[in-house]
């Protein structure tokens, strides 16, 4: 399905499955596909699974793409299916924008579920490093960052499920690279939300893969421990930076959980 508004088409997929909507926000680089192993979910949840804008089927349009603009995007998308409230689950730069979200709109959310992320701005380093990897990607196309997608995996992974990690490698590399360097400038200029935690008063679930090396546990824990409405904190076993796809009978477990009592109660 798709959602146009001037020069700008977003992609999305809608499950139509039963209860709560369920809006699954992806990580860079990627695209809706990174949810595939929530499929199950379709008895608990009404899976709504975009493309960001810049990524997969949605439009390339003028930079650079801030979390706020995401943010905006996801409601136009909400509005589009007539869809009130929504539980917004967002994996590292998906978290990002579920966090520009209820800033914006508090009352829009249902409840928050949060993996492999955290809620600091970039360092100024940070930045630098974001920056340098836009003039790679303009330079080299996306062969600038493909090697980077094997870090995003657990070591687990990368031993025993090596055709996965390949996969995911040569998705990256069909990306249009203008539209993730828009991507990338615009999380090097997101806000922090460390103070926006402690407001945060929906649900909230919080999971982490145990071998996350971008965002690790003790940082994870740390954030969950910030917000008043957080119901639960879980590690994932063998998983890295993408729990949802290398492990996802235990992720979608808690999902499933969280959906059915603390959401529905």
């Amino acid at each position: 399905m798709y959602f146009e508004i001037g020069n700008l088409r977003l992609f999305y997929t809608d499950t139509g499955g039963r209860g709560v909507p369920l809006l699954c926000l992806p990580p860079f680089p990627f695209d809706h596909r990174l949810w595939r192993e929530q499929r199950p979910l379709t008895d608990v949840a009404r899976l709504i699974l975009p493309d960001l804008r810049g990524t997969g089927e949605s439009s390339i349009t003028q930079g650079p793409y801030t979390m706020e603009l995401h943010a905006v995007d996801m409601f136009h998308v909400l509005d589009d299916l007539k869809i009130e409230q929504a539980v917004v689950m967002g994996a590292s730069m998906g978290a990002y924008v579920a966090f520009a979200m209820y800033a914006r709109r508090p009352e829009r959310i249902k409840g928050l579920i949060i993996t492999d992320s955290r809620a600091e701005a970039d360092t100024p380093e940070q930045a630098e490093r974001r920056r340098m990897t836009v003039e790679g990607l303009r330079a080299e196309g996306t062969g600038a960052i493909v090697s980077r997608v094997n870090d995003l995996f657990a070591a687990t992974t990368r031993a025993e499920r090596p055709a996965l990690v390949e996969e995911f490698q040569k998705m990256t590399a069909k990306m249009d690279p203008e539209g993730l360097a828009q991507t990338t400038l615009g999380m090097a200029m997101r806000a922090d939300y460390t103070e926006l935690l402690g407001e945060i008063e929906v649900p909230t679930l919080v999971l982490c893969g145990e071998e996350d090396t971008v965002s690790p546990p003790d940082g994870m824990r740390h954030m969950a421990e910030q917000i008043p409405g957080a119901e639960e904190f879980h590690i994932i076993p063998a998983a890295g930076h993408l729990a949802p796809l290398e492990q996802p009978d235990v992720f979608n477990g808690y999902v499933r959980d969280f959906l059915e009592n603390a959401i529905k109660r």
